[in-house]
């Protein structure tokens, strides 16, 4: 880890428990939303894939035939 995160768990270390687990809390939502996100985004991206012709679909045998 980087220094900084080392300084970050340390000071987190001198809370209370209840303050430690109230700033879990916060990071695992904050974790959470991040990675809804970034779904939504490659979503998105999919669509406009799929849209503008960029992506095939098909079978496994489609795929392999044309390699």
């Amino acid at each position: 880890m980087t220094p900084k995160v080392d300084g970050i768990l340390d000071e987190i270390a001198r809370m209370p428990l209840e303050d430690q687990e109230f700033v879990d809390g916060i990071v695992h939502k904050r974790i959470i939303d991040g990675k809804r996100e970034e779904l939504h985004a490659n979503y998105t991206a999919a669509l406009e894939d799929r849209k503008h012709g960029r992506i095939k679909s098909g079978s496994v045998s489609d795929l392999f035939a044309t390699v």
